[in-house]
């Protein structure tokens, strides 16, 4: 994930706008940050934004909006979902990347023969960014544990048999026996 800056230094512009797609195949994980569980769809990471001048650096100001497939982890059903986040960085020439200020939450980007790469720090901001449950819905109901369908297909009679757990059938017998006094 290679963006050239030699346009934007051709143009002595103030700021150069940004509009990318990556897919996986563009080593939009060569890293290996984003969490196996993640499957980005084709052309499923996109950053939009700009690049300004900003004094004796550059700045990146971006949303990233990345496509995925996930499995529930309630119902184990495969789905689409979409996350989107604020991706913003400072940009440097390569022997600037030692002056960065250490208070600086993140290190900046270096400009290397006037490309930027931005596979680490972005597969690291999906890594951060990614939810750590997934569900195909805020309500989806989960799997019974007695038969293994999904607790809401109508197949399912499971919760309507009422089995006692053996470990409370001892209980059950004292209620027996309080109701013959």
């Amino acid at each position: 994930m290679i963006i050239e800056l030699g346009d934007f230094f051709s143009s002595q512009k103030s700021s150069f706008p940004l509009d990318l797609c990556f897919s996986p195949e563009d080593g939009a994980d060569a890293t290996g940050m984003i969490p196996a569980d993640l499957i980005i769809k084709e052309n499923g990471i996109v950053l939009k934004g700009e690049i300004r001048s900003v004094g004796d650096y550059l700045s990146l100001v971006s949303a990233v909006t990345v496509k995925y497939g996930a499995l529930c982890d309630r119902c184990l059903e495969p789905f689409d979902a979409e996350m989107t986040f604020e991706f913003d960085r400072q940009i440097v020439a390569s022997q600037k990347r030692g002056d960065a200020r250490e208070d600086e939450e993140e290190e900046p980007l270096a400009v290397e023969e006037g490309k930027i790469d931005l596979t680490e720090p972005l597969s690291e901001a999906i890594a951060l960014e990614a939810p750590t449950v997934h569900l195909c819905r805020e309500d989806c109901p989960g799997l019974c544990p007695t038969c293994g369908k999904k607790r809401d297909d109508p197949t399912c009679k499971c919760s309507e048999k009422k089995e006692i757990d053996p470990r409370f059938e001892i209980l059950k017998k004292l209620l027996d026996n309080s109701s013959e006094v």
